[in-house]
């Protein structure tokens, strides 16, 4: 692919970066990596480990950071072997994780001091999507910047969108999740129906997902809801709790009337409750169901 650089460097090769990390190394690009364990499968993919996030610095000028929260990211740069202090001017960083805007900003400003540059590229899609190039770049801050990077975002996923400035990419990241949330337990709701109904699930995630009830959560969660294979989750509940509560946050600041989204948080929530949060959110199917066997017919 054109315009391509020859490495690399991905901070953070876990659920998310291990598929991103992939599709580079699939269009030829050397892509030098660190993850403090489970390391295997970068390395069978074809990837460089490094032995520190500084040494992924060192080695390239294009860094990806894909770290679950805040206070990973926060280490990441400006803890202990943080790699603050080792970016200049030829560097360029690129933010896939979801953080609030607040705390993006900050980054960025702190990139920036030290004369590097700092793009965020919120990715919208679970792992098997990535892997399949059906997910989407939500790309945030310097248009030229931007084109700059955009075949290597592309060597990832076909579909990448500039929304605008620092701040932008996680808005719509959030609204993109909020839509998740509703839609997962919609879907949940459309299987638990069919199976009282009397239909075979497996039925029922098969022609829904052909007509007009179709959606992309649909797609990826009926069949999991079907095989009742909620573990090991692509999407686990305690990663989509964050989104819930900086959606929630986004919601309550625009004055926005959410009332799908209000009924839908509590039972994604409930999986804390339940002591299932590691399991994929498919599993929310499980409290509707436990909800169903406890309502009486007719009952309102």
């Amino acid at each position: 692919m054109a315009n391509l650089p020859e490495a690399v460097g991905l901070i953070g090769i876990g659920q998310v970066g291990l598929p991103m990390a992939t599709n580079l190394i699939k269009s030829g690009v050397r892509v030098v990596g660190y993850r403090r364990s489970d390391t295997q499968a970068f390395v069978d993919a074809g990837g460089v480990l490094a032995s520190s996030p500084v040494q992924v610095v060192e080695q390239t000028d294009v860094v990806l950071l894909c770290l679950p929260n805040e206070q990973a990211a926060s280490q990441i740069l400006e803890g202990d072997g943080g790699i603050l202090n080792s970016l200049s001017a030829s560097k360029t960083l690129i933010e896939t994780g979801t953080y609030s805007k607040d705390f993006k900003l900050s980054q960025a400003q702190k990139v920036q001091g030290k004369g590097a540059r700092y793009l965020e590229a919120e990715i919208s899609g679970s792992p098997p999507m990535i892997a399949a190039r059906k997910a989407s770049f939500y790309v945030g801050g310097d248009e030229p910047l931007f084109r700059k990077c955009e075949p290597l975002l592309r060597a990832i996923t076909d579909q990448c969108f500039y929304l605008g400035p620092l701040g932008s990419a996680v808005s719509m990241k959030l609204i993109a999740n909020y839509l998740l949330a509703i839609h997962t337990l919609s879907a949940a709701e459309a299987m638990n129906m069919g199976k009282r109904a009397g239909f075979d699930p497996h039925l029922v995630a098969k022609v829904i997902q052909a007509g007009a009830g179709a959606s992309a959560m649909f797609g990826v969660r009926a069949p999991l809801m079907a095989d009742r294979q909620f573990d090991p989750a692509p999407g686990p509940f305690v990663t989509l709790e964050k989104y819930l509560d900086l959606g929630q946050k986004m919601a309550d600041d625009l004055g926005c009337a959410t009332p799908l989204f209000s009924a839908a948080v509590p039972y994604f929530k409930r999986a804390f409750d339940e002591g299932v949060q590691h399991e994929d959110i498919a599993a929310v199917l499980k409290f509707l169901e436990a909800d169903s066997r406890n309502q009486k017919v007719g009952e309102k």
